[in-house]
């Protein structure tokens, strides 16, 4: 018996690795030029344009005079955002042109990234 017993356990680690085996790097994978690109992020999608008309800290609501927002599909308007604290909108005030990022979180639109417009 032990002598099958052996070839069963080597033929059975042989299996198992053939997978690890057949996952050899892509010409893509190894191909330096790709690693210099990386494909853009969430965190560097389109920032949408708009202007601060009023921030309450004590709320962390943010209303916004926005236009299209590409991401949540929405058309031009005026909106009130919340932020998660108030050192997202940071020294901003009403009047101030923005460029931000907006995501809709619980039914709820949310500010996650702002950034005065040069």
């Amino acid at each position: 018996m032990k002598i099958l017993y052996i070839p069963l356990v080597a033929s059975l680690l042989l299996l198992g690795a053939g997978p690890a085996l057949a996952q050899a790097p892509t010409a893509a994978a190894s191909d330096s030029h790709n690693s210099h690109h990386p494909a853009p992020s969430a965190t560097q999608a389109e920032l949408s344009e708009g202007e601060i008309t009023r921030w309450d800290p004590r709320t962390l609501r943010l209303t916004l005079k926005h236009g299209e927002i590409k991401n949540l599909e929405m058309p031009p308007m005026t909106m009130v955002f919340r932020v998660a604290d108030a050192s997202v909108v940071g020294d901003m005030k009403p009047g101030d042109k923005v460029r931000f990022r907006a995501e809709q979180v619980n039914g709820a639109y949310h500010v996650k990234q702002i950034e005065k417009a040069p």
